[in-house]
């Protein structure tokens, strides 16, 4: 054999080994993102303050896209180190008081950036998100101990950016990824959560942005929708093409830079644009199904939701009814799904990852928020979404029953689209959760009924050890489910407990039947009476 022909079979060789060395070093990276989030979801069981977590993570996203790999892989590294070791982590301790409680957040804050976020070195938009969110917490901790807001340090961390021109590069770098950004969640979803702190300074006074600062930030977005799909979101560095037409996670959030609640327009100068195309891109991008992969599968649920609370909060007003009949069918989808792979009926509350073990603060306060864009928790709010009950209900009359046995029952029960059925003493007229007397499933429940989930929810709140995950908080969960009064006596009953109605049925002499669906209509109404 010639020297030349086995220069070129070693060079061969080396180049196998090259590849396989690196298909194992890929494989072996991609095993501890897994162990990362397995002992996120641990940590947040067992009660330690993970606020920064998440956000630590799009460090890491933003080094390997740019290139730095061996930043970015030391940066995972060092995260899993931390997280499965615990060094360097803190638990939320038992508070005394709001005092107590106040005092241990406003602490977290970094004393040389201001952020609350614990590596200095890392790019100023990983920091942007996490203060955001530690801002709201300190300002609701604040009103709870009757303190004015005050920070212990300021937020110099901003002063990086602190010009039209900074502002600007840094929005245009968060933007712009390479091949590792179209695989990852990039750092542009903290870019976009930068409007949560100029509200915050709007209100609170914490740092002083520029009008024409502000105005820069807001025309940086207005510029930079995507006028075929109407949505935001990253571009490719190379080409300059926004992936897959936007992102529907960050659009979720972009759009309320531009409209309110009810789909107004907010920003004198830059009204809401392609309003049409937006419902399409949503509507397509919710209807992708669940990936397999873990870390896939979180961002999925995250922009499931985002995506159903961008369409029913902000253009909602601009929808056809073939749209709208669209995303009802998708929302019952997700419901379902959410129910199924993310609920554990034994806790009574929801996970943030599918089939885990436990329930935990993150993965329920996404489902509050889902029971809040779907309407679940506002009569007036269901109504906007998916008609009135005048609307929705198709009453089925008066049923003469000596005894409310099988037969009687099938007369409602019988209907597909019903998740459950609600018994009541006397018929409600507006309130349809605050006065049942029982919840009936005619079938193995897989969705709650509004009514027993709340419940379930209280209960499990108020039992958990649990104050605060990545970014979910249990005062502010409780407060939210709260607002929708229940009766907290109401009795779950399944198929087999039709003997517990026919009770309530010769205690009260009628039972006013109300069945609901996937997501919680009154759809069907029948009065039992004794004759």
């Amino acid at each position: 054999m010639s020297r030349g022909r086995k220069l070129i079979i070693v060079l061969g060789l080396v180049g196998v080994a090259a590849v396989l060395a690196a298909s194992a070093f890929v494989a072996f990276e991609a095993n501890r993102v897994k162990q990362i989030f397995a002992a996120n979801a641990a940590l947040k069981e067992e009660g330690y303050y993970l606020s920064p977590f998440e956000f630590e993570l799009l460090s890491v996203s933003y080094y390997l896209d740019h290139g730095q790999y061996l930043t970015g892989i030391s940066r995972l590294n060092q995260i899993h180190a931390q997280m499965t070791t615990r060094e360097g982590l803190v638990r939320i301790p038992e508070f005394s008081d709001a005092h107590d409680e106040l005092a241990f957040f406003k602490s977290l804050q970094n004393p040389d950036t201001g952020a609350f976020y614990p590596n200095d070195d890392d790019p100023v938009v990983t920091k942007i998100g996490v203060t955001a969110n530690m801002i709201n917490l300190i300002e609701a901790l604040s009103a709870e101990a009757g303190e004015p807001f005050a920070l212990d340090y300021p937020l110099s961390f901003l002063d990086r950016i602190a010009t039209e021109e900074e502002l600007t590069a840094m929005l245009d770098d968060a933007a712009r990824v390479g091949w590792i950004g179209t695989m990852i969640k990039p750092a542009f979803v903290s870019a976009v959560e930068l409007q949560d702190l100029i509200e915050q300074d709007e209100r609170l006074g914490i740092y002083g942005f520029p009008e024409e600062w502000k105005h820069s930030y807001y025309r940086w977005f207005y510029d930079n929708q995507n006028p075929e799909t109407g949505l935001w979101g990253p571009r490719d560095r190379r080409t300059g093409e926004m992936l897959e037409g936007g992102d529907i996670g960050d659009s979720g959030k972009i759009i309320k830079m531009f409209v309110d609640a009810n789909g107004d327009n907010i920003r004198p100068g830059m009204p809401l644009r392609y309003s049409d195309r937006i419902f399409a891109s949503v509507i397509a991008g919710l209807s992708k199904p669940m990936p397999e992969a873990p870390d896939r599968q979180h961002r999925w649920i995250i922009d499931q939701d985002r995506g159903f609370r961008f369409l029913t909060k902000y253009v909602w007003k601009n929808a056809t009814p073939a749209e709208r009949e669209a995303v009802q069918g998708l929302l019952e989808h997700f419901i379902t799904t959410r129910f199924a792979l993310f609920y554990l009926p034994d806790e009574g509350a929801f996970s943030l990852y599918p089939n885990a073990a436990h329930a935990d603060l993150d993965g329920t306060s996404e489902a509050a928020g889902m029971l809040d864009y779907a309407g679940e928790l506002s009569a007036e709010r269901q109504a906007a979404l998916w008609g009135s009950p005048e609307e929705t209900i198709r009453p089925l009359g008066v049923l003469a029953a000596e005894t409310l046995d099988e037969n009687a029952i099938s007369k409602l029960s019988k209907a597909d689209d019903l998740i459950s059925i609600r018994f009541y003493a006397e018929a409600p007229t507006e309130d349809f959760t605050a006065t049942p007397l029982a919840i009936y499933y005619p079938r193995a429940p897989v969705v709650r009924d509004t009514v027993d989930l709340l419940v379930r929810l209280r209960l499990w709140l108020e039992a958990t050890t649990q104050t605060m995950g990545n970014w979910g908080r249990r005062d502010a969960i409780m407060a939210r489910i709260s607002a929708m009064p229940v009766n907290p006596d109401a009795v779950a009953l399944e198929a087999e407990d039709i003997a517990f109605l026919d009770a309530l049925l010769q205690e009260h002499g009628k039972l006013d039947a109300i069945g609901f669906d996937t997501l919680q209509v009154p759809r069907y109404r029948l009065l039992y009476e004794r004759p």
